[in-house]
């Protein structure tokens, strides 16, 4: 799936011939902020059965350094930030059973961006943080906290100067696996 998301932002790149006429400049401005909503496939887990709602997720970002070096044909390009990600999903203990498990993922991200194609910008990068696992109705165990870490990639498109779609597929390296493989939402630029 990776390999195919990375096929097509390369060939949208080559069919786009002003990205390579005019340059693409700063595709995220130094100290420019980036929120996102998201909706993702709730994480696999053995030991939930049931989810009962997607993985729901708020992210942010500054932008602490812009235009790295002169990329020919793609203009000043080149961007780093660094940011929060927060995602909650829900899971039922048994079929048979309201009982359940409310997971809250609370993460420290930090990834590199770059716009092949205006409008579009491609990023990856790295998060780690925290999984915290609360028991929900009468479960009769206490809450749980795991570490959860990996990489991950993206693209956010913008139809506007501050409103665009994103998409971002990531691998929690945990023995837990409990960040969504593929998620898609919304792009906020400030």
């Amino acid at each position: 799936m990776k390999k195919l998301i990375i096929a097509v932002l390369a060939a949208l790149s080559f069919f786009n011939a002003n990205a390579f006429t005019s340059g693409i400049h700063d595709v995220q401005p130094k100290g420019g902020f980036n929120l996102g909503l998201q909706f993702g496939l709730p994480p696999a887990d053995d030991n939930h059965i049931d989810a009962t709602m997607p993985m729901v997720s708020l992210d942010g970002n500054w932008t602490v350094a812009s235009g790295l070096f002169n990329a020919g044909k793609f203009g000043r390009n080149g961007a780093i930030d660094l940011g929060f990600y927060y995602g909650m999903c829900h899971y039922r203990e048994s079929a048979n059973h309201d009982n359940g498990v409310l997971q809250n993922c609370l993460l420290f991200r930090s990834a590199f961006h770059f716009e092949f194609v205006p409008k579009l910008d491609v990023y990856g990068g790295l998060f780690m943080g925290t999984n915290i696992w609360s028991p929900t109705g009468d479960a009769d165990w206490d809450t749980d906290t795991k570490f959860c870490g990996g990489p991950f990639i993206g693209c956010k498109y913008y139809l506007t100067q501050h409103f665009g779609f994103k998409a971002e597929f990531g691998e929690d390296m945990s023995s837990d696996h409990n960040y969504p493989n593929a998620a898609f939402g919304f792009a906020f630029k400030f």
